[in-house]
């Protein structure tokens, strides 16, 4: 769709945590990006509480990326800008959606409910993802949790699943995948799975960590204090609850299954993850 404004410029419409978000966009591979990580947020917006220009700069090296008129970021490569929209645009739905408790942790869904694995970046949680979604689960997100407090319903964030590293040659990507500099995406409507929409209750919670020297993956139940602590430390809002965040991960932990996970082989890790949390909504 063209601009209103500006008929060089092609608008993307994304509603993302009932956020109304456009992007006006002149270059069209930014476009192509954009399409192929948000194609499942697209929605028509009547009136954008979030508004991103995308250009080119002027010397054909790197984009640039303003929010709502701002002073622009540079993104110098496919994989900077794809990390620098998604970063802010994050941020900004966080301020609009302070009712939410947001987690830095990927969301799977079996039989009608949720889980998450929560970890720091680098700790195998995407790669974990795509393992998962082979073994009958269906995806929700590898990235974010906003979870409501009264309900425990865990909002979803499918964009393109983003992996850093190859996993294993069992798990083969699509050709469809994208590459960039950084990463490798893979759009929600090539996985192996469906993906929802639909906010889901939160049964169980794996604090994962990847043990590459395990011959076999390790799974212990975790107590509720030790699993606030580590739910609050991956917490991305936490000032905008109450105990500065505490007492929301406090919350959340007291009305789930929690459990700590050292993941080695891949497979395993998924059989495990999955006859553990069939167990858990028995």
């Amino acid at each position: 769709m063209r601009g209103v404004g500006n008929p060089q410029m092609n608008v993307i419409e994304l509603s993302v945590f009932d956020c109304d978000i456009r992007v006006e966009c002149s270059d069209t591979q930014a476009e192509s990006l954009l399409n192929g990580n948000y194609g499942w947020f697209k929605h028509p917006v009547e009136e954008a509480q979030i508004a991103y220009q995308i250009t080119r700069q002027a010397s054909g090296e790197g984009r640039l990326i303003a929010r709502n008129g701002a002073c622009p970021e540079l993104a110098r490569d496919d994989g900077d800008f794809l990390y620098w929209f998604e970063k802010d645009m994050t941020i900004e739905t966080q301020k609009l959606r302070s009712d939410l408790y947001f987690i830095h942790a990927a969301v799977l869904k079996l039989h009608g409910r949720a889980l998450a694995l929560v970890a720091p970046s680098g700790h195998g949680k995407s790669t974990t993802t795509w393992g998962l979604l082979h073994h009958g689960f269906q995806y929700l997100s590898d990235e974010l949790a906003p979870v409501d407090l009264t309900t425990l319903q865990v909002h979803p964030f499918p964009h393109a699943l983003c992996l850093k590293t190859l996993p294993p040659n069992e798990y083969p990507l699509p050709k469809e995948t994208i590459f960039t500099t950084r990463t490798a995406h893979v759009p929600t409507q090539f996985l192996p799975c469906q993906s929802t929409m639909d906010t889901r209750l939160l049964k169980a919670i794996f604090f994962v960590r990847f043990v590459g020297e395990a011959s076999e993956p390790v799974l212990k139940p975790m107590g509720k204090g030790e699993a606030a602590a580590r739910l609050f430390t991956n917490a991305l809002n936490p000032l905008a609850h109450s105990g500065e965040g505490l007492d929301g991960a406090i919350e959340i932990v007291s009305k789930t299954h929690c459990f700590e996970l050292l993941s080695s082989n891949l497979t395993s890790t998924c059989e495990l993850i999955k006859s553990t949390f069939l167990s858990s909504l028995s």
